[in-house]
């Protein structure tokens, strides 16, 4: 995908499909793991905000780096297997992208400086990056690629997640 068929997509719509691609490779953590639950509130957290904008940059910021030091990207920082750290990564740079696009809604100044580098090109990144963990294959996302172009291309402004994932997922 090209950024200048990125740019056609709404905001949602690019936030939706990266949640997508981190719902399948996120499918891999078990249930058990103890940090199971911070990873899939992150997840519905984002979706929270493709949905209906109903979260702001900062909380959604929040999940990745917080005084306490217990957001997410201290999983990535702390796993020992590759493939693990990889997915949990994978996860940090879902939320940092629907934060980064929370905040520009809202038109905020400033950013969190972690989130100064992103750009609308952090998309194609993103999915780079989802290929490198080896719970997702190239021909897995560039069929989710197609079925979002095929589904959302066209000022599609609402997003719900159930649908979303069924238009696009591949099974």
């Amino acid at each position: 995908m090209d950024l200048q068929v990125i740019n056609r997509l709404n905001d949602e719509v690019k936030v939706g499909f990266v949640i997508t691609i981190a719902e399948k490779v996120f499918s891999v953590i078990d249930k058990d793991d103890e940090r199971y639950i911070d990873g899939r509130n992150a997840l519905d957290k984002c979706w929270l905000w493709a949905e209906n904008n109903s979260i702001s940059g900062d909380e959604l910021y929040e999940l990745i780096d917080n005084p306490e030091c217990t957001g997410i990207s201290e999983f990535a920082e702390d796993e020992e297997d590759l493939n693990i750290d990889r997915v949990w990564s994978l996860l940090v740079d879902t939320v940092s992208y629907t934060s980064w696009k929370a905040y520009k809604k809202e038109k905020t100044k400033y950013l969190p400086q972690a989130l100064e580098g992103t750009k609308e090109d952090s998309f194609l990144v993103f999915i780079e990056s989802a290929d490198e963990t080896t719970f997702i294959t190239k021909e897995e996302l560039d069929l989710m690629e197609q079925r979002l172009l095929d589904s959302y291309q066209t000022n599609y402004n609402e997003i719900i997640r159930s649908d979303f994932i069924r238009n696009v997922i591949v099974e």
